[in-house]
């Protein structure tokens, strides 16, 4: 049996080493937590995603082109007038959304050449 008069102290002691211990091991886990946080900002990060797979990032670009003047056309597309049926003029909402798509679409077109255009120099360049 350990002395008596040894017993508090060692008490104390050990609880003093074992709360140091574990502010230790929580900041540890606090820097581990942030570099991993960093880690996959910088993986993830549509800059990186684009560098890493330019061209793969350029056709996705214009798929989501393409399928947006899809569903812009099919919400601003009139059905042909019955022949009964005079012509009306398209809404002004109608006319203004089919205007915002085709300028999307052109501005998606001319983005996504410009950087092939920039990825391609920048291959020649390197060889």
């Amino acid at each position: 049996m350990a002395p008596e008069n040894n017993h508090p102290n060692s008490i104390e002691q050990r609880i003093h080493d074992l709360e140091q211990t574990i502010s230790e091991r929580q900041e540890q886990l606090k820097q581990r937590a942030h570099h991993l946080k960093d880690d996959l900002h910088d993986e993830l990060a549509p800059e990186e995603i684009v560098r890493k797979y330019p061209l793969q990032a350029a056709a996705a670009s214009l798929a989501a082109g393409f399928l947006a003047a899809k569903a812009i056309r099919a919400v601003t597309a009139h059905p042909a007038p019955a022949a009964d049926q005079p012509a009306r003029e398209p809404s002004q909402l109608r006319k203004a959304l089919g205007d915002i798509g085709t300028d999307l679409l052109y501005s998606g077109k001319d983005l996504a050449l410009s950087y092939l255009r920039y990825h391609l120099d920048r291959k020649i360049k390197q060889e």
